[in-house]
């Protein structure tokens, strides 16, 4: 979170269009400025967090979190390769009223080296980490940028892997980077999931550590990402990790500000 080349290529990236529950039913449009909606909680249901995704340019991606309106809520900016998906960058927000965003963190790839700083001043949180393997994909963006670089191989059943890092406390209890591993996707099988034609692959590798991967359903036409069911959880209230596609939303910028600014939209005046 990279610069844009061969654009005539990338004007029309695999995309998708969704009917109710999130059924993928085209795959001919250009992902850029389309937006999905998924929920993100345990395998077994519960900790329901509301994860938006928004493809505003082709080397950048959006993703809205929040569990209530009227609450803090976060805004995380990735600038990616268009041509693989990997980041290059990210920059953390919270939401502020009127589709506003206040940056928080920041993650900055140099080389082969993620550089991490949790807030400003000299009282900033900072921590690194290094790349062992591309592509790489941070697993606390909830699988965004893996869903883009998993569209432009759209329909493949060729294995696949990729390294992943996540934001998690140290050991002194401060936020920091760390380098999980390696994940490793095989096919499985041909299904429909959740009213989509899709493509089943196992994921397992050093990444889960003991918790262990599991399953993962990719559209079949347009690679993008139907539902996660994995072992190892992202973020430290969770047990494991479940990331299950709702629906896609109206397409472009218009479309995703409004949303953005409804997060705020008629709430007490005490709303944080």
């Amino acid at each position: 979170m990279r610069r844009i080349t061969m654009m005539a290529a990338l004007a029309l990236l695999p995309g998708c269009a969704t009917g109710p529950a999130g059924h993928i039913t085209d795959a001919s449009h250009s992902v850029v400025g389309r937006s999905w909606h998924y929920v993100r909680t345990n395998i077994a249901g519960g900790e329901d967090e509301q994860i938006y995704v928004h493809r505003a340019a082709a080397d950048r991606i959006e993703v809205y979190k929040m569990r209530n309106r009227c609450a803090r809520a976060a805004l995380v900016t990735a600038t990616i390769d268009p041509l693989t998906g990997v980041a290059t960058g990210f920059e953390a927000a919270t939401v502020e009223p009127q589709a506003g965003r206040e940056p928080y963190a920041w993650l900055t790839v140099d080389g082969n080296r993620l550089e991490a700083r949790l807030g400003t001043g000299p009282d900033a949180q900072r921590s690194s980490a290094t790349i062992e393997k591309t592509p790489w994909h941070d697993y606390d963006y909830d699988l965004a940028t893996l869903s883009a670089a998993l569209q432009l191989r759209a329909g493949s059943r060729a294995p696949f892997s990729f390294g992943m890092t996540m934001m998690w406390p140290d050991e002194s209890g401060n936020w920091a980077i760390h380098w999980l591993g390696e994940a490793n996707a095989t096919f499985t099988a041909a299904e429909p999931h959740l009213g989509n034609d899709s493509l089943r692959f196992e994921v397992q590798g050093t990444a889960f550590g003991e918790a262990g991967g599991g399953p993962l359903w990719i559209d079949a036409r347009s690679g993008t990402i139907v539902d996660a069911q994995w072992g190892r959880p992202n973020h430290h209230e969770y047990r494991d990790f479940r990331l299950r596609l709702i629906a896609q939303l109206p397409q472009g910028e218009a479309a995703w500000i409004a949303l953005l600014r409804s997060h705020y939209e008629a709430c007490p005046a005490e709303a944080d």
